[in-house]
């Protein structure tokens, strides 16, 4: 969205819209009707597509760390200094357990739409290649939903916690891995956004609410919700339980802010 001129109009009153949309590289096909300038989600369908090519081709900003073993995908933002992080993980990895569980079967794509929409600094961490250091213990070609501040990295995986004989007796758990000076806080921070997500979001359908605006709309008149902006729209998500910001941005400079509010 915002890469398509004139998708508003292109949605005439009282019809339907399909449209497949990347957010923070996750991709669905999403149906919208029109309302004045308003495109109102009403269905969101997991999809796969193939990216625009040529002349309309978006380009990611991708940043390497550890010479190239791993990657930071910044989709729907300027990339961050990665200078401190880069340092920040040669050192050691600090672990902090969410308690959200899951079993065999579950489906990603609810946590990572909502962890791309509601975190600040939003970015993913990718294995390029295995080295032989399992730094991250990501695997080679996989990558995780992370968040970046001024030599901290914190990204989320998923690690098995119960072992059985068929997929009924498997489990996982969510926990949450950060390197730096403050890892410990920013990893509870994200760990706090995996909390919620499991209290308000997991068990009732995992879609938000979804209204997309003409960029350049004020933000008085936007309703409340995390807002992704994009060249010619302005996308605004509304999740249960989010009726105020969970926590704030990861201040660059030194310090951490991790205000956890209406968890």
């Amino acid at each position: 969205m915002g890469h398509r001129p004139g998708v508003a109009r292109a949605a005439h009153r009282g019809r339907r819209l399909v449209l497949p949309l990347e957010i923070g590289g996750h991709t669905r096909a999403i149906t919208f009707r029109r309302t004045g300038d308003v495109l109102h989600a009403e269905r969101f369908t997991h999809c796969g597509f193939v990216r625009a090519q040529g002349e309309h081709a978006r380009a990611v900003p991708v940043v390497g760390l550890l010479c190239g073993e791993l990657q930071l995908r910044f989709e729907d933002s300027d990339p961050a200094p990665t200078q401190g992080p880069e340092e920040a993980s040669r050192g050691p990895r600090h672990a902090v357990a969410t308690g959200v569980k899951m079993s065999s079967g579950f489906h990603f794509g609810s946590i990572q739409l909502y962890m791309a929409t509601a975190l600040p600094d939003f970015c993913r961490l990718s294995a390029h290649r295995n080295t032989g250091t399992g730094v991250t213990l990501i695997a080679k070609d996989g990558d995780a939903p992370a968040i970046l501040g001024d030599a901290l990295l914190s990204y989320l995986v998923h690690v098995r916690t119960r072992h059985g004989d068929s997929p009924a007796g498997k489990e996982w758990e969510w926990v949450v891995h950060a390197f730096g000076g403050q890892g410990p806080q920013l990893a509870e921070q994200l760990a706090a956004t995996v909390r919620a997500w499991n209290r308000h979001v997991r068990d009732g359908g995992g879609d938000p609410a979804l209204s997309v605006y003409p960029a350049g709309t004020p933000d008085r008149l936007l309703p409340v919700g995390d807002v992704v902006d994009r060249p010619l729209s302005r996308m605004v998500f509304g999740w249960p339980g989010r009726d105020v910001a969970l926590h704030a941005p990861v201040e660059h400079g030194g310090t951490l802010t991790a205000a956890v509010e209406g968890m």
